[in-house]
């Protein structure tokens, strides 16, 4: 029996600390760390130089959308954005950087929206962001593919902070300046969450470029200990009756 419980209890423990490796939160520092994001992103990042062709579109790496990220605990909401697109400017070539779009519903529709804002644009400093609940959208110039870009209505719910981040990284196979914005808020915010998976949209105006990503809640290690803790007792008592019922 002791034998028993202890092969069982390292199985557990083998699979919690294998799990909880995997599971490791993203940190909001403005650098898109692909181990931090493993599993829960999006990726496209090849910009074609010879012909600055970006898909859907075309603009090279200022219009190249590099990684999208969305990590979901029991309470809390994690994104990262990595893009050519400058998002500290106003514009590139007249075109505006757009709101970060979230689906809530697994319905297609994109409820919510994450405007932001950054206060300089030295790579570190703090990105101001404001979630709301959408009720209007605007779509790109150029591309449907890639709607819709920028919330036109919505009630504010709740302002957050973040980070803003440049530099020119390791992860972009092609090379060229990088930005990124990386952030986290309640998830209890998101009033219209019924517990399906989350998806992530982003693009820019002209919509040349553009990510998905959805994700769905990630079990706390704290709870997947429980489970497996649950399951060694219930082994044993199972073990102890089939015991019982071969002695009588």
């Amino acid at each position: 029996m002791k034998r028993f419980l202890k092969i069982s209890l390292f199985v557990i423990l083998g699979v919690f600390f294998v799990t909880g490796n995997s599971m490791a939160i993203p940190t909001v520092d403005g650098t898109f760390n692909l181990s931090e994001w493993a599993g829960y992103y999006a990726e496209d990042d090849g910009v074609r130089y010879y012909d600055g062709f970006v898909n859907p579109g075309w603009g090279g790496q200022a219009f190249d959308v590099e990684y999208l990220g969305l990590y979901i605990t029991s309470d809390k909401v994690y994104f990262g954005l990595q893009t050519g697109f400058n998002v500290a400017a106003d514009n590139v070539s007249g075109y505006r950087p757009g709101d970060f779009a979230l689906d809530v519903n697994g319905d297609g529709t994109y409820d919510y929206a994450i405007d932001f804002s950054i206060s300089g644009t030295t790579s570190g400093t703090p990105a101001s962001f404001s979630l709301y609940k959408v009720t209007n959208w605007e779509d790109s110039v150029y591309f449907p593919i890639a709607n819709p870009f920028e919330m036109k209505d919505g009630e504010k719910v709740d302002d957050f902070t973040g980070v803003f981040g440049s530099g020119y990284y390791a992860n972009n196979s092609d090379g060229g300046l990088s930005y990124v914005l990386e952030g986290s808020f309640n998830l209890s915010l998101l009033g219209a969450y019924t517990g399906n998976d989350i998806g992530i949209h982003w693009t820019m105006q002209c919509g040349n470029d553009y990510l998905n990503q959805t994700s769905a809640p990630v079990p706390e290690p704290a709870t997947m200990l429980l489970f497996g803790c649950g399951l060694i007792g219930l082994a044993a008592v199972g073990r102890k009756k089939f015991q019982q019922a071969i002695t009588t």
